[in-house]
């Protein structure tokens, strides 16, 4: 039991078992006097008007029936106090039981989403303050939740609406190629090359439509093994070469030859893809994107795989470093159709690495942005 219920406990010590030994203390108090002052001044003059008016006090049978009445009087004395006692035990254990009403009832009300939660008495005031901070963290996960279902179906709109543009496109690129055999070899190739473009940009968006439609953060699977962390991030870094030189960027290998880790390869090569995509597609015109990778010691020895991932561009204010990893959240609401992306890349990013029992973090500063994955290691990475 934790110190901070033990004065909850205490007054509620004081409202039950004190208040009702204070009751009985007090009634037997007064009963003691009544008692007393019953035998002293009522019984006789009771007794000589039971035997002598009553009973006609002529002895013999008369005297052996209020011989017999009078040896019930103690009994009914002590039956009477004991009647007294179980009233005020009932009502401190009918006192316990409203404290356990009252809990029912304000919890039921928190369950129910009631707007007011039902009111708890004096002696149950830390448990009020604690009901009150469930009730509150509910209503924000609630609404929480509501947003990202409203993003979440802002998007899904804003996904149908744009799977339909390049369809059209390429209905209208296809039926003109059917509809003129005879055009220019020149012009059919450009025709050809559009419609390849527009039809790359349709499995994209459909990418990310499935990918909001089968978001599962919480069951994601890890089946580790050991390899090369380094052969890995470079060719993690040969698959973006092609978007990076169409921007006019330098992608930037920095750490050892060889370094031997132990993860689930697919689900990271997952997490560096999301950050790296980010990267390419914010960095500035003419800079570098690096990727560094290292083993590192934490506390007590332990071994972390960590990869970051830096770029130069547009510095993320404090605000959106806090929400960019939710999910359905994106940064920049204004960007266009060719780069924006469903929110959901660097959300599962992070639950990625948290399903290895890692993590990720993010950092930007003077125009530079780095995302540090951590992916543990254990005491040693020996093969």
């Amino acid at each position: 039991m934790s110190t901070r219920q033990t004065p909850q406990r205490a007054r509620l010590a004081r409202a039950i078992v004190g208040r009702t030994m204070a009751g009985i203390m007090i009634f037997t108090a007064a009963f003691a006097v009544a008692f007393a002052a019953f035998d002293a001044i009522v019984k006789p003059g009771l007794s000589n008007f039971l035997y002598f008016e009553v009973m006609g006090g002529d002895g013999g049978a008369s005297w052996r029936l209020y011989d017999a009445l009078t040896t019930l009087y103690l009994p009914l004395a002590a039956l009477l106090y004991a009647a007294g006692i179980f009233l005020f035990v009932r009502s401190g254990v009918n006192r316990a039981l409203s404290y356990f009403d009252a809990l029912y009832e304000a919890a039921e009300g928190i369950l129910a989403k009631r707007a007011e939660a039902a009111p708890l008495p004096p002696e149950l005031s830390e448990t009020a303050a604690a009901l009150g901070a469930i009730k509150e963290e509910r209503e924000r996960a609630d609404r929480a939740a509501k947003a990202a279902e409203e993003r979440k179906n802002e998007l899904v709109a804003y996904l149908a609406h744009d799977i339909k543009t390049p369809l059209t496109s390429i209905i209208g690129y296809l039926a003109l190629l059917e509809e003129s055999p005879d055009l220019p070899a020149s012009a059919r190739a450009r025709y050809t090359g559009i419609t390849l473009e527009k039809a790359y940009r349709l499995e994209e968006l459909l990418d990310e439509f499935f990918e909001i439609t089968r978001y599962n953060l919480h069951a994601i699977p890890i089946e580790r093994s050991r390899f090369d962390g380094a052969l890995f991030c470079s060719q993690v870094i040969d698959e973006f070469f092609p978007l990076a030189e169409a921007r006019g960027l330098r992608l930037v290998y920095e750490g050892p030859q060889e370094l031997r880790v132990f993860a689930d390869a697919g689900k990271v090569a997952r997490v560096v893809d999301n950050v790296l995509k980010n990267a390419v597609a914010y960095a500035d015109p003419g800079t570098d994107v690096v990727v560094r990778t290292s083993l590192a010691k934490g506390e007590g020895g332990y071994v972390w795989w960590e990869i970051t991932v830096t770029d130069r561009g547009r510095e993320l204010s404090p605000q959106h470093l806090e929400r960019i990893f939710e999910r359905f959240y994106r940064a920049d609401e204004a960007r266009g159709a060719q780069t924006g992306g469903a929110g959901l890349g660097l959300a599962i990013a992070r639950e990625t690495a948290r399903a290895h029992g890692g993590d990720i973090y993010v950092a930007s500063d003077a125009g530079a942005t780095s995302f540090t994955i951590w992916i543990p290691q254990g005491p040693s990475v020996s093969a």
